[in-house]
């Protein structure tokens, strides 16, 4: 399932499977997967997406933050 989409107000893709979440096509890691089972390691790696100064929606910054649903 996608947390968030590249579009007109989104750099990042963000996938989750129930166990692991994945910066897709990351601009960070050179257009490879970043993947993570944490999502405070994800909302960190959000946080190094806004410092490069990448688009992240606001939303998405929540939902990391929320206790997961897995």
């Amino acid at each position: 399932m996608a947390i968030c989409r590249f579009g007109p107000t989104s750099d990042v893709f963000i996938t989750e499977d129930g166990s692991t979440l994945e910066c897709c096509a990351c601009k960070l890691n050179n257009r490879a997967i970043y993947s993570t089972p944490l999502r405070a390691e994800m909302l960190h790696h959000m946080k190094d997406h806004l410092g490069a100064g990448h688009k992240v929606p606001p939303e998405v910054l929540v939902e990391l933050a929320q206790t997961p649903k897995w």
